[in-house]
């Protein structure tokens, strides 16, 4: 017996310039539906001509995805895969054969008006997400293009790039392809339309991540220090444990050199404040979470890696070893006896390497100089053994 075919959805692009911007064949297409679904802006688009029953998505929208039947078509902004709800409904329904007819992108559209080579450009969708890699790319010196949640979005990403530092030029393009298309250099006073995107344009050259001035109160691992205990760490795109955070410093620069996020943990109300406003000015996804270095949040992403800076104990490192995926990293500084002590038993007890790391740095002495050394840090390096 042959096996039953797939349920086909026809999936149909449009833009701000409605009907007339579509090809002849999306024309027909739709003529020749039953029924459509799709957003209200987006159905009110269709003329009299096409007389398919006209479903308006529901909120919340999922469910209403999951309930699609055979044979409907779905009225979509610009280029439904890219981050429209064609991508979603690849993603959730794979059962369905999907026919895609796509129109042009508000990217593409916005790339053309500014003149900006797209291959050279990053995307990022503030859409219900999180807007740190707005932050990092323009650190970086790299063109953004941001797609909009709504009208109050440029607003939001002011004051973020305001706190972050850098003062790029934005520009917002609104109802991009349609007759009341505007392109305007942000600024406070304007009124910008729910359908637009954001054009980010640094004014410097990127910050690189080894410069970045970190905020704290004395609470941080000095850079040559802090360097070496990123390679050990050895950065990814997935999360870090920062255990003791202080300033954040650590987690944030394995973040930095590797794309990758931090989990904070900081029972210092203060400091964790200060971590938080690091890893906004960084662009840095963050979790933070105050409370004492003991206790675990099961909450807490799976890490990649995990770094212990402050609360060091037998107990915590058992629960970071336990924690840890096959392959994953973790670090522990100390600088007193008794937690050299400490890492001496903990690797006995686990595995890894001590490293003793002693550093001098030239200070003046009288009418010359002199190498003042500073308190030698041992550090434990544990890498979790596949089972």
């Amino acid at each position: 017996m042959a096996p039953d075919a797939p349920m086909t959805v026809t999936v149909v692009g449009i833009g701000a310039d409605g009907w007339a911007g579509l090809t002849d064949g999306a024309r027909r297409e739709l003529q020749s539906a039953t029924t459509i679904h799709g957003a209200q802006r987006h159905l009110e688009y269709l003329p009299g001509e096409v007389t398919a029953d006209r479903r308006p998505w529901p909120s919340p929208l999922l469910p209403a995805l999951d309930d699609l039947s055979d044979g409907v078509h779905v009225l979509a902004s610009g280029d439904p895969m890219f981050y429209g709800v064609g991508a979603t409904l690849s993603r959730r329904r794979p059962d369905l054969e999907l026919r895609v007819l796509p129109h042009l992108s508000s990217f593409a559209l916005a790339c053309a008006r500014l003149g900006w080579p797209a291959e050279e450009v990053v995307v990022v969708s503030a859409v219900a997400r999180d807007p740190a890699p707005v932050v990092r790319a323009v650190r970086a010196g790299r063109r953004v293009i941001v797609l909009s949640e709504s009208g109050s979005t440029p607003a939001q990403l002011a004051d973020l790039l305001d706190d972050a530092g850098p003062s790029p030029t934005m520009t917002v393009l609104e109802q991009l392809g349609g007759p009341r298309e505007k392109v305007r250099t942000y600024r406070r006073s304007l009124r910008v339309d729910d359908l637009n995107v954001i054009a980010i344009d640094p004014v410097a050259p990127g910050v690189s991540d080894g410069e970045f001035e970190f905020e704290h109160d004395g609470q941080i691992t000095k850079p040559d220090i802090r360097a070496l205990t990123v390679a050990a760490l050895r950065p990814s795109s997935g999360w870090i444990w920062d255990f003791g955070a202080g300033s954040g410093s650590v987690g944030i620069s394995w973040a930095l050199a590797g794309g990758g996020s931090v989990a904070a943990v900081e029972r210092r109300t203060d400091r964790a404040e200060r971590v938080a406003r690091n890893a906004a000015r960084a662009g840095v996804p963050l979790e933070l979470v105050v409370g004492d270095t003991a206790e675990l949040t099961a909450e807490m992403p799976v890490p990649d890696a995990i770094f212990i800076g402050g609360g060091l104990t037998e107990n915590l490192a058992a629960a970071c070893v336990g924690v840890l995926p096959p392959g994953g990293r973790l670090v522990a500084n100390t600088v007193t006896v008794e937690g050299q002590s400490l890492v001496a038993l903990l690797r006995n007890r686990f595995g890894g390497e001590l490293r003793s790391y002693a550093v001098s740095d030239l200070a003046a002495l009288g009418a010359g100089t002199a190498w003042q050394p500073r308190r030698p840090i041992v550090q434990w390096a544990y890498v979790k053994e596949s089972s």
